[in-house]
């Protein structure tokens, strides 16, 4: 499978949100996706059953796959993002989206998610995500 999560040259991790929403689409939905998407507290039980030797990376790739859910908006999704980063010690996160953020879904990403949003390119669809 494609991975959408990946490390930069500057060590930052790097998650392609475009691609989630791909490999996203192609998985079946389940009784627990229902609920994930429902009860936003669910996502913290993920983060026990992930198997050990895993990079941050990796584990991240796999809490997305299985906590984010194209049946939400894409603020809440990359909220939910963020905490799991946070959950992996990982500081910064560069997210590549689809498309442009509003600015007030931005300022709803950074006041929720209580991180820092800095637009990394012209297009707008590149962040780089300071957790704090």
């Amino acid at each position: 499978m494609e991975t959408s999560v990946e490390f930069s040259e500057d060590r930052s991790v790097v998650f392609d949100y475009t691609t989630f929403l791909s490999a996203s689409c192609k998985q079946k939905v389940t009784f627990v996706d229902a609920l994930k998407a429902l009860i936003p507290a669910f996502e913290v039980s993920w983060t026990s059953s992930m198997p050990n030797g895993m990079t941050e990376s990796e584990k991240l790739q796999m809490q997305a796959l299985r906590v984010l859910s194209t049946n939400i908006s894409d603020v809440n999704n990359i909220i939910r993002l963020l905490r799991l980063a946070r959950a992996e010690h990982i500081d910064e996160l560069v997210i590549q989206l689809p498309y442009a953020l509003e600015d007030d879904q931005l300022v709803q990403i950074e006041t929720r998610a209580m991180c820092k949003v800095i637009i990394l390119d012209d297009h707008e669809e590149m962040l780089r995500v300071h957790i704090l």
